[in-house]
Formats: C-alpha cells, structure tokens, sequence
C-alpha cells in the first residue's frame, strides 16, 4: 500500500504490527518472519530510489509500505484493517483504526 505523511514533520511508519489481513471472517497477522522478509523487501527497494515511510517520509512525501501475510492458497484477502496506534490488540480489544475493503 502506499502512505502520504500528512504530518508537519518526517514520520516513520510500518505495516508490522499496525496492519491486519482478512480473508472472510478470519484474521492474519504478520509473524516476525514475515515482518523480517517486509523489512528485506524496503530495504531492497530503497536501495534503488523508493523511499518508503519505514525510512521516514518528510511531509507531504509518499511511499510504498511492504508487508507479508501468511495465507492458505488460493484464499482471496477481502480487507485490511489498519489501527490508529502501535498494536491491533489492546486489553480492551482492537484498537481504533481502519477498515480498507478490498475489490
């Protein structure tokens, strides 16, 4: 996905423990693995000009956020949900956030 920081400063910002993948009715999170692999990815393409928010963005800046979910096969992501703070679970439940349908 990509991120626009509409902030008055640079902002750094990543999908790991702030995104979740659905499939219908069923959660995914990104295991550490899978954040490691969506970290290599960033890296890889910063290293060729594509800045992206895990970095720091500056205002006004865009750039591509990676993340990896672990789904079964042949499975079809029907949303995002996206939190407004550092964790998707809090010890009052999901914390405020985002729901991105997917078409």
């Amino acid at each position: 996905m990509d991120a626009l920081n509409v902030g008055k400063s640079m902002a750094s910002w990543g999908a790991d423990s702030r995104v979740s993948l659905n499939v219908a009715d069923t959660r995914y999170t990104m295991s550490q693995k899978d954040a490691d692999y969506a970290t290599n990815y960033a890296q890889y393409w910063n290293s060729r000009g594509q800045t992206g928010p895990s970095f720091g963005l500056n205002p006004g800046s865009r750039g591509p956020v990676h993340a990896v979910f672990q789904i079964p096969a042949a499975s079809n992501p029907s949303s995002i949900w996206i939190t407004a703070g550092t964790a998707i679970k809090t010890i009052d439940g999901v914390q405020p956030g985002y729901l991105v349908v997917l078409t």
